[in-house]
């Protein structure tokens, strides 16, 4: 352990840092493998990637909370108790009293109000979860308003499904923030944006001491933390991008999680007994994007060919096994509408016939980007294999090519995401809507408009629709008839497997619960024999 330290004081984690011969990790510690390869920052109202977000999940405290083992029930967090007016318009949030930031400085309805203001004025992709309820820079002030010091007033333009308003919430892009603390960070009017990059204004059960990017980040208990001291006195959060870095290391008792591992060094560590491996249920898909402004995959039976060259079997059974839950409908499993219909599997012959009858029946060539790491270069070369034997030609590209698929510059794309809220919603506001499908409308937030696939106006209405509606009878409904319409209309979006996301815990920690909204908590996290 004390190689280990070392190693993270010269912010370099390698595998020399666990010895074999290294003592187990202290029990007042805490010791995270991950990969931080796409933490850019950690202002909570800019991260948009999984591990910041469990690090902003631990700074930060959010009005409401969602439990891992209830994920649907709103609980009281920052705020202690809330009303919603019989218009269904008018949301009213009493504040704890008692709680303090990291700063010292007591947290208010003011900072609630400033912190959502902040959301949706920076305009970057977290704040999604306000401005799509019709929050925007020019009327938040009037409709997110504190009262008093206690009391915040939230007004949407239109009615929502309440749940929908509360789930927002409890996401970690609306974190509260010090408020006053932070207007002395500001500079030229940034909100503080590059002053929260590498630091915390927090007031979660943990603040940060150092983050130095792609080496290591450091967080300590917040002794004065509304719900008691946390049990961890710190945790540390490593750098280690190789799966089998990762597996020794955890293994030798070096590090207590590990976040980022293949499914065959999964399956060695499940054997070997030492680990618990957690498949966190999350609200996303890995998913095949085809480019509607292409002639050739804009065909409607080619993008249905394309259902039948997916090996969902095969891939089920090895590299998904740990990282997805195989799925071919559009709500994502345990939702309202949910459906386990399953009508395609691998069939090189039944994608041959939809092509020739397409007018391809020689296959066509295309350039194909596959997201780097596992399992996602995995299933690009499985797609590409079955590909070629219905005579497509795929050049695979693997690398971050996110940027291409964002501005509509790709052919063929495949990645997975991962969405914030517990409701069908989510999902299908990015897979199903798109609402302009000019260039120029930069819907970059919606999978749907970075594939230009026009959506057709049935699914968006209902998606709308169900969205508005407040009787959970009726709303379930139409999630059953959107998954319907969606399946039959061969979406430019093809899903084959729900998200899920492993980590890998060793058997003396308990209470390390990921959640699937990415809110992972350490300050439930004890550590027995």
């Amino acid at each position: 352990m004390k190689t280990f330290k070392r190693a993270l004081l010269t912010c370099a984690i390698t595998a020399a840092a666990f010895h074999p011969a290294a003592a187990t990790t202290p029990k007042n510690e805490l010791v995270i493998a991950i990969m931080m390869t796409t933490m850019r920052g950690l202002d909570p109202h800019e991260v948009n990637q999984l591990e910041a977000a469990e690090v902003v999940a631990n700074l930060y405290d959010r009005l409401i909370a969602l439990p891992p083992d209830d994920i649907t029930n709103p609980q009281p967090s920052l705020a202690e108790s809330w009303a919603v007016s019989d218009d269904g318009k008018r949301f009213t949030f009493k504040i704890r009293q008692g709680v303090t930031f990291h700063s010292g400085n007591t947290v208010t309805a003011r900072d609630v109000e400033w912190s959502l203001h902040r959301l949706v004025k920076l305009g970057l992709a977290p704040s999604t979860d306000l401005r799509q309820w019709g929050f925007s820079a020019k009327n938040v002030d009037q409709l997110i308003r504190a009262t008093d010091d206690q009391t915040l007033v939230l007004e949407t333009p239109e009615v929502w499904n309440p749940n929908l308003i509360l789930y927002s919430l409890a996401s970690y892009s609306t974190s509260i923030v010090d408020s006053r603390f932070l207007k002395s960070k500001e500079k030229d009017g940034d909100w503080a944006r590059n002053y929260l990059q590498t630091a915390d204004a927090g007031s979660g059960p943990y603040s940060l001491v150092t983050w130095r990017s792609n080496q290591l980040l450091i967080a300590d208990a917040f002794k004065d933390y509304w719900k008691g001291a946390p049990a961890m006195k710190r945790v540390y959060l490593g750098h280690v991008p190789e799966s089998s870095a990762q597996r020794l290391q955890i293994d030798a008792g070096d590090v207590d999680v590990a976040t980022r591992l293949s499914s065959t060094d999964l399956s060695g560590l499940e054997r070997d007994g030492k680990v618990t491996v957690q498949k966190v249920p999350g609200f996303g898909f890995y998913y095949l994007a085809l480019n509607q402004k292409d002639e050739v995959l804009s065909n409607p039976k080619v993008r249905e060919a394309f259902r039948y060259l997916i090996d969902y079997d095969g891939l089920a059974g090895s590299v998904m096994k740990y990282y997805g839950i195989k799925q071919q409908t559009i709500i994502p499993g345990g939702l309202p509408g949910a459906s386990t219909e399953m009508p395609y599997k691998l069939d090189i012959e039944k994608a041959k016939q939809l092509l020739a009858e397409a007018g391809y029946p020689d296959g066509f060539s295309k350039v194909y980007f596959a997201q780097p790491g596992t399992p996602e270069s995995e299933v690009g070369i499985s797609l590409q294999n079955n590909a070629a034997k219905a005579g497509i030609r795929l050049d695979l590209q693997i690398g971050d090519q996110i940027g291409k698929f964002r501005s509509r510059q790709f052919e063929l794309f495949s990645s997975r995401t991962g969405e914030r809220l517990p409701d069908p919603h989510a999902v299908l506001q990015s897979y199903a809507t798109n609402a302009n499908n000019a260039d120029d409308a930069k819907l970059a937030g919606l999978v749907a408009w970075r594939s230009a696939w026009d959506v057709p106006k049935e699914i968006q209405n209902m998606v709308t629709a169900a969205a508005h509606e407040t009787d959970q009878e009726k709303r379930d409904e139409l999630y059953a008839r959107i998954n319907e319409a969606y399946l039959r209309s061969s979406p430019a979006l093809v899903t084959s497997f729900q998200r899920t996301d492993p980590k890998a815990v060793r058997n003396e920690v308990k209470g390390y619960v990921g959640h699937p909204t990415w809110l992972t908590r350490w300050d439930t996290v004890t550590k027995g024999e």
